[in-house]
């Protein structure tokens, strides 16, 4: 990561406005998942779950994916944002339309419902056309840009099915039965728009972190071509005909594959000595990918069925993949961005904080074994039906949430003035 590559970034303020939202909605999904005890134990489409659902995957997941993509862009594709403003209004937007969203689901309300989707339709289509501006002209497109090209497309593409399926509970109009429309709705999320965007920034972010080259050869293929056929096949499997649902399966087990190969020659051939907690979350959120996979399969292949699996396989994927990559992620970005805003114009000028000194290690560590636990805890409570068991996971996963959060907050009290007099009076390590 050079210094000129940096300079591309926009003010941390905006990636950081985004990652401290998302991060309030992943405690918020956190507690969530405790209060909602007695609901998890039963069907998922009911409201309030659906509500919880759409908290992870709008508030906690989207968000932090959209704030990522507003400092890394630049860093990895070498790329200025094209418009900082955009993107804050863009905020302002998502945000009301989540809280919107969320809200009507809670309490079943159709029309304010809808009303909120679009808010958040529009809030996305300005990413899109942030991003998609930011990337014009972009020469010869590598892993990563293809990768987050088909993630950002998925996400339109997920955001419109969404309102077509608002819309359909009031005037009954998409063709086929609501459940695999509702299961076809997902997948986009989960396959074309998450699973992209993921594994497109782990190919250049996890070398730096690592400190392993840059991955390469076949599994970079195996990804590309997995999801770019896999998720149009599943998606139409899953709605329309089913016939088409295991090779779609298959070919995105094949991308899953290339990304764990990648993943695992990154880990074996880094130069780091030891993991901190950072790369603990998302090496763990790997090990998750490997379970989720399975149990995605097993639904494909008819061998595993019915509710309760179903949502132990959302909580494999969106909890222990997703949302740990996320929370791993977040420890190795946020500090480097409140380093650079607030230390880097000292930087061989006065002493100041290395980034690790920034951290928490005992909240990060309290944190892993934590939101680990209790994504494994809640996935195989989820499969029991059993709501104690699903009320411990929860439990555990709102402890862990406030361990992160925790950690969060004492990187982000060095932007304060106190903060930064602070860390100076105590004599920091100069870097």
């Amino acid at each position: 990561m050079t210094i000129a590559n940096v300079r591309r970034a926009p003010a941390a303020t905006l990636p950081l406005s985004y990652l401290v939202a998302a991060s309030a909605a992943f405690l918020l999904a956190c507690a969530g998942t405790m209060a909602l005890a007695v609901p998890l134990a039963g069907h998922y489409y009911q409201p309030r779950v659906v509500a919880l659902t759409h908290t992870v995957t709008l508030g906690w997941i989207s968000l932090s994916i959209m704030g990522a993509s507003y400092q890394l862009i630049p860093v990895m594709l070498e790329r200025p944002v094209w418009s900082e403003r955009l993107g804050r209004w863009q905020l302002g937007l998502l945000l009301t339309g989540i809280a919107g969203m969320v809200a009507h689901f809670y309490i079943g309300r159709w029309p304010g419902l809808l009303m909120a989707a679009a808010m958040v339709a529009i809030g996305g289509a300005m990413h899109v056309v942030n991003v998609t501006m930011t990337l014009r002209g972009l020469g010869r497109r590598s892993f990563t840009a293809s990768l987050m090209t088909i993630g950002f497309t998925g996400f339109g593409l997920t955001a419109l099915f969404g309102l077509l399926l608002g819309a359909d509970r009031m005037w009954r109009f998409l063709p086929g039965a609501f459940f695999p429309t509702l299961h076809a709705h997902f997948h986009l999320a989960l396959l074309g728009w998450v699973a992209p965007m993921i594994m497109g920034v782990s190919a250049r972010a996890y070398p730096m972190f690592l400190l392993a080259p840059e991955p390469n050869g076949w599994p970079g293929r195996a990804q590309l071509w997995g999801l770019a056929l896999g998720v149009p096949t599943v998606v139409t499997g899953l709605w329309a005909w089913p016939a088409l649902v295991l090779p779609g399966a298959l070919s995105v087990a094949v991308a899953v594959a290339g990304h764990l190969t990648w993943v695992t020659r990154m880990a074996h051939d880094r130069k780091r000595p030891q993991l901190d907690w950072g790369l603990r979350f998302v090496l763990t959120g790997s090990a998750f990918l490997i379970v989720a996979t399975a149990v995605g399969a097993g639904l494909a292949l008819d061998f595993l069925s019915g509710p309760r699996v179903a949502m132990a396989y959302a909580v494999l994927a969106l909890g222990g993949w997703a949302s740990l990559t996320i929370v791993g992620m977040m420890l190795k970005i946020v500090p480097f961005l409140v380093w650079y805003r607030v230390y880097g114009p000292l930087a061989g000028r006065a002493p100041v904080p290395t980034l690790a000194q920034l951290g928490w290690p005992r909240a990060e560590a309290l944190a892993y074994g934590l939101v680990t636990g209790g994504m494994a805890g809640l996935a195989a409570a989820l499969i029991t039906g059993s709501t104690p068991l699903i009320f411990a996971a929860g439990a555990a996963l709102t402890a862990g949430s406030l361990c992160f959060g925790a950690t969060l907050a004492r990187i982000l009290h060095h932007m304060a003035p106190c903060g930064q007099r602070s860390t100076a009076a105590v004599g920091a390590h100069p870097t």
